[in-house]
């Protein structure tokens, strides 16, 4: 629908990343034997990540093309009682987001991923929701391995992205509606895309 739109290329860029570095965190929990405890989602419960437009973008076409774009186009408009929990949280799913193919770069990174200490060597902090989480010493970490830092400077550098970010919310709302602003214009005085499809949005 996008075709070779400046969008299209954005998401084809932030999806290929997300594939790119999945793997690296799978293999660090394996590695270290680390694991969030079975039916957590604290953290969601507690946090509403910052994103970057990139991370918005993907975001915003699973909000508008999904198969649960009601659902999310309510939660990101929602109300809720406390400001400090995301609107894509499901206590009730298995992993406790409504995104969670495109969920943003810290969530992904979160207990799956080395940080840069003070002193310059990497460290892992660990989930102080899960105090039972065993240790990892910064001595077991491979010399060519990335911290967060390294992946968020990768992110930063997709097309279209920059290191600016903007609390989860606002920036997929923005997204959303630069994606209808361009749908818009593709389909303008086409009947390829017709007012009953663009409410279905």
């Amino acid at each position: 629908m996008l075709g070779d739109t400046e969008i299209a290329s954005e998401l084809k860029a932030i999806y290929d990343f997300y594939n790119t570095v999945q793997p690296d965190f799978e293999a660090f929990m394996d590695e270290h034997s680390l694991c969030c405890p079975s039916g957590c989602g604290e953290c969601c419960a507690h946090f509403i990540p910052d994103v970057t437009q990139s991370e918005a973008l993907i975001i915003g076409a699973q909000v508008l093309f999904g198969t649960k774009k009601d659902l999310l186009k309510y939660r990101l408009s929602a109300k809720f009682e406390s400001n400090i929990v995301c609107p894509f949280y499901d206590p009730w799913s298995t992993h406790h987001c409504m995104v969670y193919s495109v969920r943003p770069l810290v969530c992904r990174m979160f207990y799956s991923c080395a940080s840069t200490g003070k002193n310059g060597e990497m460290e892992f902090r660990g989930c102080h929701f899960n105090e039972s989480s065993s240790p990892v010493s910064s001595e077991d970490f491979s010399k060519d391995i990335h911290s967060m830092s390294d992946y968020g400077e990768m992110l930063a550098s997709l097309p279209g992205n920059s290191v600016s970010t903007e609390l989860l919310p606002e920036a997929v709302k923005q997204a959303v509606d630069r994606i209808e602003n361009t749908i818009d214009l593709l389909f303008q005085g086409s009947q390829l895309f017709t007012d009953s499809d663009r409410e279905a949005l």
